[in-house]
């Protein structure tokens, strides 16, 4: 009879690669697949395993960001110092190979891909990677305006092997969440997000049938399914956005857009508790402290 206890040595290799495959947790700690199939479900379902904290941040569209925004998720960082940090896609605009700026000069006036990349890198992933800790689980989602690199190499295949995030960033430290996948950290499904109607929240929680966040629509909006009393309540959560709410093209159009990111705790059984604070005029509260962009 197989002991309830997840022996010690097969739980540190468990916790330091959470989704480790059974043949790979059989070949590391020397055991069955039968074993290994046991204790990694045996560990999903523990709640013995520390509590995790993370971060979850999208839509900033540099160099179209507001400053502001990325200075409180920086400052919030050095406080929370997360487990896992998400980057869940637009992070970039790309406005210059947009393609509703093709045939249009003036709006691409200035805007250069290569210097996009190098100001991203220096004013925000260097800035991130500098205050996570090497612990950090760190993902890059591929948002709509970073998919415009591929729609431009289907166009003029030429450019392949240039332009590419990969080449042009350095995200060897972070995972890369392909354009419209979900990823799931226990009971929280992540994904950038495709729709954009009016009750996009709830459509998502309907298609998904799970607890899944997206970004994409730079507003706050949540809907709550029915679920059996005995069950995780199942949510779409849509968060805002850390960009300029008035960028150019849109004129001074009145918008729903919200300035926004979320932190999450992420309990050992996979459920979990997330908030969404709301940044107003470059301040926000969070746990009873005020946080101010510079």
């Amino acid at each position: 009879m197989r002991n309830l206890k997840i022996p010690e040595r097969i739980k540190e290799i468990l916790e330091a690669d959470p989704k480790i495959g059974r043949y790979n947790l059989a070949q590391k700690a020397n055991i069955s697949e039968s074993d290994a199939r046991f204790y990694s479900k045996l560990y999903k379902f523990s709640d013995n395993k520390p509590i995790q904290r993370g971060i979850a941040v999208g839509d900033l569209h540099f160099p179209d960001h507001n400053p502001e925004c990325l200075s409180i998720l920086l400052q919030f960082i050095d406080d929370f110092k997360p487990d896992h940090l998400l980057l869940t896609g637009d992070m970039l605009d790309m406005a210059s190979i947009s393609s509703f700026n093709k045939k249009k000069p003036k709006l691409t006036e200035g805007k250069r891909l290569k210097r996009e990349y190098k100001g991203f890198q220096k004013l925000v992933l260097d800035k991130i990677d500098s205050r996570v800790t090497d612990s950090c689980q760190k993902y890059f989602f591929v948002g709509n305006h970073e998919y415009r690199i591929d729609r431009l190499i289907e166009a003029e295949p030429q450019y392949e092997g240039f332009i590419e995030l990969e080449n042009n960033l350095n995200l060897n430290d972070y995972k890369i969440i392909p354009f419209n996948e979900v990823y799931n950290l226990g009971e929280m499904y992540f994904m950038h997000g495709d729709y954009y109607n009016k009750y996009h929240a709830e459509k998502n929680a309907r298609i998904y049938g799970k607890h899944i966040f997206n970004w994409h629509v730079h507003t706050n909006q949540v809907y709550t399914m029915h679920s059996p009393i005995n069950r995780l309540p199942r949510q779409g959560v849509s968060v805002g956005c850390m960009c300029n709410k008035n960028p150019e093209y849109m004129k001074n159009k009145p918008n729903h857009w919200v300035n926004q990111f979320m932190f999450f705790y992420l309990y050992g059984n996979g459920s979990f508790v997330y908030y969404t604070p709301i940044i107003i005029n470059g301040r926000t509260i969070i746990n009873g402290k005020e946080y101010k962009g510079c």
